[in-house]
């Protein structure tokens, strides 16, 4: 079986899995909360003056733009990565609890192949899920709160120390490279759900393990006493993508953090593959 069919194959396994639908209405019911948040928060910092139906709240700040990158901020922070984990740590264990991979590996499919495939359509998934969520939020930003150029000031995004702005268009190619940073982000975290659910029959051990390590080390990065090694995290790596909105793109440090991820995965992968390869499919 080509390799083409296989990420056909497991594409429409994919789209028909009930995990997807409840990971897409989770992120649409977090950009609803995070729309009331900010509009409750827009109207305290203006006298209670509404930001809906206006083409912008205050000048150069509360606009679709920074409601879109607040939303994709916070959500990339806590909800994707479970989206993502949920699928990637069920793509090994889900079949083999199931009974179904014994089925599969009975045709003359090449292990590596269908492991490959499995992941490429992971791959697939988390860039659809985070570019049709930023798609949906700058539609619903620019329909709801206006338009304008995308301000950055001092604050949990952690991205200028001084007031800056970055004019509409570019900001727009902003979020676009974000869904590409983005999803290689992702891949670190769903490449250990796969090593996970390769080493495991049981699809909640994976993503329960692969969840717990993100949660885990996202905190523990976050505490002051564990500054100095908080480097060695693969949260910290991940957290690279974000920084394509800075006013200017520090493309060294999106290389650095990039090739780290790079190294997890890949290395996840390797190691992954070659279990799978002796994976006893018998019992």
């Amino acid at each position: 079986m080509g390799f083409s069919v296989l990420i056909r194959t497991e594409f429409l396994k994919l789209r028909r899995s009930r995990t997807v639908t409840v990971g897409v209405v989770s992120l649409l019911a977090f950009v609803l909360l995070v729309l009331w948040g900010f509009h409750s928060y827009a109207a305290q910092r203006l006298g209670g003056v509404s930001i809906f139906g206006t083409s912008s709240g205050e000048p150069g700040y509360f606009n679709g733009l920074l409601f879109a990158l607040y939303s994709l901020y916070f959500a990339f922070n806590f909800i994707m990565p479970v989206v993502i984990a949920v699928v990637a740590g069920a793509q090994i264990s889900g079949e083999a609890s199931a009974g179904t991979l014994r089925a599969i590996l009975s045709r003359p499919v090449d292990r590596t192949s269908l492991l490959l495939s499995k992941f490429a359509v992971t791959a697939m998934y988390a860039w659809m899920v985070i570019t049709g969520f930023v798609i949906f939020n700058l539609v619903l930003g620019f329909a709801l709160v206006g338009w304008g150029d995308l301000a950055l000031y001092p604050g949990p995004l952690g991205l200028v120390e001084e007031p800056g702005s970055i004019p509409l268009r570019d900001a727009l190619g902003r979020f676009a490279l974000a869904t590409l940073s983005g999803t290689w982000s992702l891949m670190t975290l769903a490449a250990i759900a796969f090593f996970l659910s390769v080493v495991t029959r049981s699809p909640v051990v994976s993503v329960t393990g692969a969840i717990l390590a993100y949660m885990v080390l996202t905190v523990v990065g976050r505490v002051e006493f564990f500054t100095e090694i908080k480097s060695h995290f693969f949260t910290t790596d991940m957290d690279f993508w974000r920084i394509v909105f800075k006013p200017e793109i520090p493309w060294r440090e999106i290389a650095y953090g990039a090739s780290r991820c790079g190294v997890y995965i890949f290395t996840l992968l390797l190691v992954s593959a070659v279990l799978f390869e002796r994976k006893d499919i018998t019992t």
